[in-house]
């Protein structure tokens, strides 16, 4: 019946209320500060999310209480048309309708008082999410600023100071800025080259293949095609695309076969044929 049911959801919203409250006693005394632990934030966003969907329950158990008030005074007025010199129905519906009135206050009430702590775990989720920002930005390094020389030559020589140091981030900052700078230079491709190469040696395959193949479009070709086709020989292994590898290497053998760069590439491309368990294929 509906004291029942209301009855239950006043309790239940009496629940909500004291255990929201507790959470925010703890919240004031973990002495957490501004290094709040993630898992205490999601605790408290699993808190705000229950209690909206308590207020979400509340707010249709009042429309339903609405409901079943507005019932009992037409049945009051049917009843007061029907039969006015009945004093006993009529008291007991004018009960009802006290009763009901009642149980309504009652749930209105602990709805304000749900929508009011949902309104302080949100404010302090949001004091949360702020210090957790803080302190990541906190903790977090800041680039150093790179210093760009004016100078051609001063600028190329930083390019070979960064890759012999294998600051990788570095040389690839400077390559691509030298490049944006003298796109014609003689030493453009020699740049690029060494950026192709911090990418090889940095693990990222994909991208040294991208530098790799805009050298080859040189023209007439770069003086450092024999490296370049070897690193792409070098990159497409880190991929586990053999078939690909031996042609890099394989070019760079036929056509450089007294560099040194040429007589690698032909060993490595004859133990292509005899490859190794996982060489050819991802793990």
């Amino acid at each position: 019946m509906i004291g029942a049911s209301t009855s239950r959801s006043a309790d239940r919203a009496a629940r909500v209320l004291a255990a929201a409250a507790a959470l925010a006693a703890c919240a004031l005394t973990s002495g957490c500060g501004v290094f709040a632990t993630y898992k205490e934030h999601n605790a408290l966003a699993a808190k705000n999310d229950e209690l909206g969907r308590e207020v979400e329950k509340q707010k249709a158990e009042i429309v339903q209480l609405r409901g079943d008030l507005q019932a009992t005074r037409d049945r009051l007025d049917n009843a007061l048309r029907v039969n006015a010199d009945n004093g006993s129905d009529l008291m007991s519906e004018k009960a009802r309708v006290n009763q009901i009135a009642g149980r309504f206050d009652e749930q209105a009430h602990a709805l304000e008082e749900v929508k009011k702590e949902l309104a302080s775990t949100r404010t302090e989720l949001d004091t949360r999410l702020d210090e957790m920002k803080r302190a990541q930005e906190a903790q977090t390094p800041k680039a150093p600023v790179v210093t760009i020389p004016p100078d051609k030559g001063a600028h190329y020589a930083a390019i070979e100071t960064a890759y012999a140091q294998r600051d990788w981030g570095l040389t690839r900052t400077l390559g691509r800025e030298y490049i944006s700078r003298y796109p014609t230079d003689d030493r453009a491709d020699d740049a690029r080259f060494l950026l192709g190469d911090a990418d090889l040696k940095d693990g990222r395959p994909s991208s040294a293949l991208g530098e790799f193949n805009r050298i080859l479009k040189v023209t007439p070709p770069s003086n450092v095609l024999d490296r370049t086709l070897f690193g792409m020989g070098e990159a497409y292994m880190l991929m586990h695309d053999c078939q690909n590898a031996k042609l890099a290497f394989s070019s760079c053998a036929t056509r450089f076969p007294k560099t040194k760069w040429g007589q690698d590439a032909k060993q490595r491309a004859a133990a292509i044929d005899h490859p190794t368990p996982g060489m050819c294929a991802p793990p």
